[in-house]
């Protein structure tokens, strides 16, 4: 017993100095991830948490600001990024882990109002609101570049939905899938009452794979790949898919 007792003592004191590596995040993207009364929470929070109790030579420090200012600080290589959609230009800069979360992006519009929808392609000339800052891969990019989106930016769902319901935006995309737009209807009472004013089309924008990045300037690939290992595990003996059910069961 005092063997099995020592040993555990050891693969603490062996957690606790390990390096702690700084990582960033949106403050406000529930129940994906999101800061709450002082607390970090949320699908991708809790996956950072896992990895960092199974991972002998990491220590993860996860900070959550809002999404321009997280992205900053990675774009700077002042910390990795945790739910990082990945684009050609970001692949210039980044290396990325492999995917962690896959984050279903939902359109939802006035009701009444809906439209046929099953490309980006079918978005052209809308007012479409999405987070400060915020990417849906590179078609959603490509489409922002040639001008076919009119993209409206905010700081965060509830507003988004707001300007929905003021016609200041044709569509509002929202993720992660319907559990999302819950999420943000509970965060404001009035949205709540007007609930059944908001209709979500069919069909998704996408499932963007979300992912861990680094800027390639601190070269974490040894990171990458042990934090790969342990999300693969993660997903192969469930314990992954019970940390997403814990937030997505409606």
């Amino acid at each position: 017993m005092r063997h099995l007792v020592l040993c555990l003592l050891l693969l603490l004191s062996l957690h606790a100095t390990a390096e702690e590596t700084p990582l960033v995040g949106n403050a406000y993207s529930p129940p994906k991830i999101y800061s709450e009364k002082g607390q970090t929470l949320g699908i991708l929070a809790d996956i950072v948490r896992y990895a960092d109790e199974v991972l002998e030579d990491e220590r993860f420090d996860l900070q959550l600001y809002p999404w321009a200012r997280a992205y900053n600080m990675a774009e700077h290589a002042r910390a990795g990024i945790i739910g990082l959609s990945m684009t050609e230009e970001r692949l210039g800069i980044f290396d990325y882990s492999e995917p962690v979360f896959y984050d279903e992006v939902i359109v939802v519009v006035r009701r009444g109002q809906a439209f046929p929808f099953k490309h980006i392609e079918d978005l052209r000339g809308r007012r479409v609101g999405i987070g400060l800052g915020g990417s849906f891969g590179e078609a959603f990019e490509r489409a922002k570049r040639e001008g076919s989106l009119v993209v409206v930016e905010d700081n965060g769902p509830t507003m988004r939905l707001r300007k929905l319901l003021a016609g200041r935006i044709d569509a509002a995309l929202i993720n992660p899938g319907r559990a999302g737009l819950l999420r943000a209807l509970q965060q404001d009472a009035e949205l709540a009452s007007r609930a059944d004013e908001f209709e979500v089309l069919p069909i998704p924008l996408l499932r963007d794979p979300n992912y861990l990045a680094f800027h390639k300037s601190l070269h974490r690939g040894a990171t990458l790949r042990a934090f790969n290992e342990v999300i693969r595990r993660g997903y192969e003996n469930g314990d992954i898919p019970r940390i997403i059910e814990r937030y997505t069961d409606l």
